[in-house]
């Protein structure tokens, strides 16, 4: 095969299925992650692979750096969980369903409705009029007098006589977060009316829910429902906060359990999320060596390295590397980070027509990580990533330039949450320069 058949492997933007030949299991190489943990947090008798302690209204925040492998971490955490015995599971796709660079509550809680009446519909399940009708008035009231005019609205208007049960409910609310997905005019009305009766919105949800739990576990469709929500580790800054420390008490009136995507840069603030969420989980970074080690061969961590030779193997056969040392290169460059590690293959592909890939293609491609890392290291920086890098593993001091590092993976973290800077931030010269003037003064 041509080098040019392997390249559609090394996409990083679609999360890989729990039976993607592609897949590796990192999970051993992370260090203080454990699937079974959560499993455990969500009353999984992992043993006996059942729910035995049945939960209600349990919201996790499952958290880590952009790229670390969360997504295709939460799909196989979501195939645990389904089953008769286990969980009727919801996954929603965020960054598919709503708008993340404008994101609120308001259209999370619209979301989680219309997929639960979705899938349930899609189950099979046929609920009473006696618990839809309350949704039906909640949307009706707030799409009175409104500008917005929908399918879905215009049949209720006239009666919903063609169309009835589950299917419209999910119709109903597709309109909603459709509207505020793509008509910025109307976004913020929308929103407004949502947050005004949010407290009407949530107990109409409650009320089919706690219906539909108990027609499923009846039905052996699973014991109670859980919401996988994935993307919205794509909030930063001031809408991360807004959404994960401020208004995630909104969300909580809803008696869904549910998982939540999270950035690295939220779990830092302890002090609130604990407060918030009922457990917090972290998905650290593949860790290839100690910190402050080099990367040579006696300091590496054996299980890391093999993991991660793996993960380009199944992709990209070795005898399309000159050497195999120079497919270690790209692991080193990539400090554990898996979908760097992705980016710098990518990066060789774009200088060869034909492999292998050398050892001076793997150092330009390392090179051309170091350019784009670059413009986002501000010169105050590199001072601060050299002290971390110089320091204990437990300093990890978490202030607003640390926590924008960390987003931007510039910091990596690894298991016991100590930092360790990219190696490709550690290449450049204004890190170079500013490591001499902390060893030499």
């Amino acid at each position: 095969m041509s080098i040019w058949d392997y390249r559609a492997n090394f996409s990083y933007d679609d999360p890989l299925d729990p039976d993607d030949p592609r897949r590796v299991h990192l999970n051993d190489a992370r260090g203080d992650y454990s699937r079974k943990r959560l499993l455990r947090e969500l009353g999984i008798d992992v043993a006996a692979n059942r729910l035995r302690d049945i939960p209600s209204g349990k919201c996790i925040l499952f958290g880590g750096h952009r790229g670390c492998g969360k997504s295709t971490e939460l799909r196989a955490v979501a195939a645990k969980l389904a089953g008769p015995e286990r969980y009727f599971v919801v996954q929603i796709d965020a960054l598919k369903a709503l708008d993340i660079n404008n994101l609120s509550y308001a259209d999370v809680a619209l979301s989680l409705a219309e997929s639960l009446a979705n899938e349930a519909a899609s189950a099979g399940i046929d609920v009473p009029d006696v618990f839809l009708d309350p949704l039906r008035n909640w949307f009706r009231e707030v799409n009175k007098d409104t500008v917005i005019e929908t399918g879905a609205s215009a049949e209720l208007k006239a009666g919903a006589k063609a169309e009835s049960g589950l299917p419209f409910i999910g119709k109903l609310f597709a309109s909603l977060t459709t509207a505020i997905r793509s008509n910025t005019t109307h976004k913020t009305a929308i929103r407004e009316r949502v947050r005004d009766s949010f407290t009407s919105l949530a107990g109409a949800f409650n009320k089919l829910l706690a219906y539909l739990q108990e027609e499923i576990s009846r039905q052996d469709k699973g014991v109670c429902v859980i919401f996988v929500v994935d993307g919205t580790d794509r909030l930063r800054g001031s809408e991360a906060d807004a959404f994960f420390i401020r208004d995630i008490h909104q969300l909580r009136q809803l008696r869904a359990n549910c998982i939540y995507c999270a950035p690295i840069s939220v779990l830092n603030e302890q002090g609130q999320i604990a407060q918030n969420f009922d457990a917090i989980i972290r998905l650290p970074m593949v860790k290839l060596a100690d910190k402050g080690k080099a990367d040579d061969a006696a300091d590496r961590i054996p299980v890391a390295w093999e993991r991660m030779r793996e993960f380009i193997d199944k992709r990209l056969p070795l005898d399309n590397f000159d050497a195999p040392e120079t497919r270690d290169r790209l692991i080193a460059h990539s400090g554990g980070h898996p979908r760097d590690l992705l980016r710098l293959v990518n990066l060789c592909f774009q200088d060869i027509d034909e492999g292998p890939i050398t050892q001076a293609v793997a150092e330009t491609a390392a090179r051309r990580l170091g350019n784009e890392y670059r413009r986002l290291v501000q010169p105050a920086d590199f001072p601060l990533l050299v002290e971390i890098d110089r320091a204990a593993p437990s300093y990890a001091p978490a202030t607003d330039q640390t926590r924008r590092l960390l987003y931007d993976l510039v910091l990596l973290e690894y298991n016991s949450y100590w930092w360790q800077s990219h190696p490709a931030v550690r290449a450049l010269d204004a890190y170079q320069l500013a490591r001499a003037a902390a060893e030499y003064g």
